[in-house]
């Protein structure tokens, strides 16, 4: 299985931190890249969704893959529902966590969100502070997931760039409806949010994604944020393998 993050100032691959453990345990083998610009990864040139899932397909060749299951979420669940839809025969399933099933450019919500900021605490502690302030789970694993998406720099800790955020965001505006149909063939999970704004969201969009992608087994995660992962934490990982192998991906 090979994982995509989603969006955000401290975003990284380690956001599988407390899934991966999970799937390994029941013979699934995790990898997790950290996309370009964030984590560890240099900056792309190109931020749209086909330029990052041919990045994304080289990868996967250079590790020596055959066939993977693809996961994401949010940003990550774009780029694969494109590597999927454009080699269908190379993704054995599809493991989308709140995303995939929305047309970005049709949500108010993202087209005026403005300009990313530039993140930056002035500690280790003061980021911790704030991540645990922000998240319903702020488990050890967890707080170092994201902990693994900044950098430590002349005192101060640092987010992924504005410049790279901004450049991903926009990518989002690919439309992902039109790639949908060539997921015929491809064993598609969707696990979605169901706390507002975004369980609001996808009750309105789903429709549509559904009508394309019939097959789909789409999941509602109770109580479940955008951060899905992070909410729902291990008992997810095992929810995850359970479908592959039922599915027969």
């Amino acid at each position: 299985l090979v994982f995509w993050h989603a969006l955000g100032p401290c975003a990284s691959g380690a956001e599988l931190v407390e899934l991966a453990p999970r799937l390994a345990a029941r013979g699934v083998t995790p990898f997790s890249v950290d996309g370009p610009g964030f984590g560890a990864s240099p900056p792309a040139t190109d931020y749209d969704l086909e330029s990052l899932a041919t990045l994304l397909r080289a990868t996967i060749d250079e590790i020596g893959l055959d066939r993977p299951i693809l996961m994401g979420h949010s940003w990550g669940g774009a780029v694969v529902t494109t590597l999927a839809a454009l080699h269908p025969s190379e993704a054995r399933g599809l493991v989308l966590v709140d995303s995939g099933h929305i047309d970005y450019a049709d949500l108010e919500s993202a087209r005026n969100s403005g300009t990313p900021r530039q993140w930056e605490w002035e500690s280790r502690a003061a980021f911790t502070a704030w991540l645990e302030e922000n998240l319903d789970r702020p488990t050890p694993e967890v707080l170092a997931g994201y902990g693994a998406g900044v950098l430590d720099r002349d005192g101060m800790v640092i987010g992924s760039s504005a410049q790279t955020m901004l450049q991903a965001r926009d990518g989002l505006f690919d439309r992902l409806s039109p790639r949908w149909p060539a997921l015929a063939d491809v064993p598609v999970l969707l696990l979605l949010a169901t706390a507002p704004p975004h369980g609001d969201q996808n009750r309105e969009h789903l429709p549509k994604f559904q009508a394309a992608v019939p097959h789909a087994d789409v999941r509602w995660v109770d109580g479940a944020s955008h951060g899905v992962i992070a909410d729902a934490g291990p008992p997810l990982g095992d929810e995850i393998a359970a479908w592959i192998r039922a599915s027969g991906a």
